[in-house]
């Protein structure tokens, strides 16, 4: 398993020693260890069942471990994570409300449940923020949409501006346009640096869409079966498949890709901008002299990272595309 540990100067917002959760004989998360910088957007992926889940439940204070250590946002121990949960906002799988308050009204609620001192300035702001202001902050909650419970949910966890966000699954059930509606709201809000307890906003976003991650992440953890398999930069979950890409430019592209694919070369792609040919890493050598050999020189060679789904697949074994 790969860790990184945050380049600036901040504590970690997460600090996850040997963790693990079992249900009867069934562990669900197993020896998790991590550290999440504060800071950004960690994304968190997984096939089905992998445990992804029942560790944001773990660092959200909805379930005890079985075993490890959590030190969030600093603090250690029973008594100290009490205290940062207070400065935390969880929205794990789909937000319950009472269904016959309306927007406004359900905020109201749980603001007094909350212990938030903003009045009602905080919650127009809220509502504004998620773009449920208006006409939609007087709608009852079980006549709202799902993307509307889903954005009303986004703004629960915002009560008292807390400095670690907890996501799971923000976009299930929307259309593509309430997809990309709350992706716009999560990069706005990691942007923001005013917090209660005056720390960098975290926030930690579980989805099943690779694309989303990718657009939206700056780090990323990969869990299967309980495991987590990866922790570090998106970028660098591309380094992980064992099929490198190399882009080369050469003084006849035309030619350079006949004679890579007879020499055996797999070209991935060709456009005005050069080539894309499949090289495993230490082997992009061989390419230069099989060009140089038929009289084609090479006027750009680089690799390039690979996909978040490439990297994926290699990580986890499983096919790309969705997953849970």
């Amino acid at each position: 398993m790969t860790n990184t540990t945050p380049e600036n100067n901040q504590s970690p917002a997460v600090t996850v020693s040997g963790l693990s959760k079992r249900f009867g004989r069934v562990r669900a998360v197993d020896d998790v260890t991590l550290n999440i910088p504060a800071g950004g957007v960690y994304g968190l992926l997984g096939p089905n069942g992998s445990g992804k889940t029942t560790l944001l439940s773990m660092l959200a204070g909805f379930l005890n471990p079985t075993a490890g250590a959590i030190t969030l946002l600093g603090e250690t121990g029973a008594a100290g994570q009490r205290a940062a949960l207070r400065h935390v906002g969880a929205l794990i799988e789909r937000p319950t409300f009472w269904p016959y308050l309306s927007c406004r009204d359900n905020l109201r609620c749980l603001q007094g449940i909350y212990a938030s001192h903003g009045g009602d300035d905080e919650i127009e702001e809220l509502l504004d923020t998620v773009n449920l202001d208006g006409d939609a902050a007087t709608r009852k909650f079980r006549a709202c949409s799902t993307g509307m419970k889903q954005r009303l949910g986004i703004a629960a966890t915002l009560l008292g501006n807390p400095s670690l966000l907890i996501l799971d699954e923000p976009t299930n059930g929307l259309d593509p346009s309430g997809i990309v509606e709350v992706r716009e709201l999560i990069r706005d809000l990691a942007a923001a640096d005013s917090t209660r307890n005056g720390q960098p906003r975290t926030i930690i976003l579980a989805s099943h869409l690779l694309n989303e991650v990718e657009q939206v992440c700056d780090c990323v953890g990969v869990m299967a079966r309980g495991k987590l398999l990866y922790s570090g930069p998106v970028s660098g979950m591309g380094t992980t498949s064992s099929n490198g890409r190399v882009h080369i430019r050469t003084t006849d592209d035309d030619q350079a890709a006949n004679l890579l694919s007879e020499a055996g070369w797999e070209l991935l792609d060709q456009s005005e901008d050069g080539l894309n040919v499949a090289a495993t890493p230490g082997r992009e050598w061989e390419i230069t002299r099989d060009l140089a050999n038929a009289g084609i020189y090479v006027a750009e060679l680089r690799p390039t990272v690979g996909s978040l789904e490439a990297g994926f697949m290699a990580v986890t074994g499983e096919s790309g595309g969705e997953n849970e």
